[in-house]
């Protein structure tokens, strides 16, 4: 239990939460606020700010959830949704309809596929859902690794769009003579903004393509499983 605190809570809070307190260091130095110093000695600060960084980044998780429906809509749907509702490059047609009748059956679904789109995604994501959670009990595959690169991905992301919209505030700001820059620090506001856009570009395909690496591996492990499951009980018979 401890190795998996360790690992979720370095990759998934810690780092996506130092690079925010980073960013926001330098906006609030652009924007005159002075933070006070911390005058307990060098291990106190390191202390201090593992705290911080720690706590920003269990709340970029908790905006990153917030926003989840909003980045699931520039993705073109729920990777989770999309595998199991329709054909693609990884499951053919006729392999994907064969996954989800016997999910059906091993889950025992009695309710049937509604025709609506939004009765279909919320059908596929709840026996998504089951199969996640026969993963989590059987110890499926790699699927907790790739949560937590999953959840370091969309973090991060969040974390420079974030770093963005503060750095492009105070510069729309500037811009309309509502806020005051020192031309010393305008290079330091400009490449803010370009160190955050191009990883907010960056985040946005790599968490996109970790939610689908999620996806398909939950969806092949409970495949694995089921498989493994009718035939056992065909050699049982």
């Amino acid at each position: 239990m401890l190795e998996k605190f360790d690992y979720y809570d370095a990759v998934a809070h810690i780092i996506p939460g130092t690079i925010v307190c980073l960013f926001g260091l330098y906006v609030l130095d652009i924007a005159g606020i002075s933070l006070p110093k911390i005058s307990d000695g060098s291990l106190a600060e390191v202390g201090i700010g593992v705290a911080v960084a720690y706590t920003a980044g269990h709340l970029l998780q908790g905006i990153s959830s917030s926003l989840e429906p909003l980045y699931y809509a520039l993705w073109g749907g729920k990777p989770s949704v999309k595998l199991l509702e329709r054909s693609s490059g990884y499951f053919s047609d006729a392999q994907r309809r064969e996954l989800i009748a016997a999910m059906v059956s091993y889950f025992g679904v009695s309710e049937e596929c509604p025709d609506d789109n939004a009765g279909k995604e919320l059908y596929y994501q709840r026996l998504f859902e089951r199969g996640m959670a026969l993963c989590n009990r059987q110890k499926l595959g790699r699927v907790e690794n790739f949560v937590a690169s999953y959840a370091f991905h969309r973090a991060m992301m969040t974390s420079f769009l974030v770093s963005f919209l503060a750095a492009g505030g105070i510069k729309i700001l500037f811009l309309f003579h509502r806020f005051q820059v020192p031309a010393e620090k305008l290079a330091v506001l400009h490449l803010l903004l370009v160190a955050a856009g191009a990883g907010l570009v960056l985040e946005f395909f790599r968490a996109r393509k970790r939610a689908y690496y999620y996806a398909r591996e939950v969806i092949s492990m409970v495949s694995d499983y089921l498989r493994a499951s009718t035939a056992n009980a065909s050699a049982g018979e």
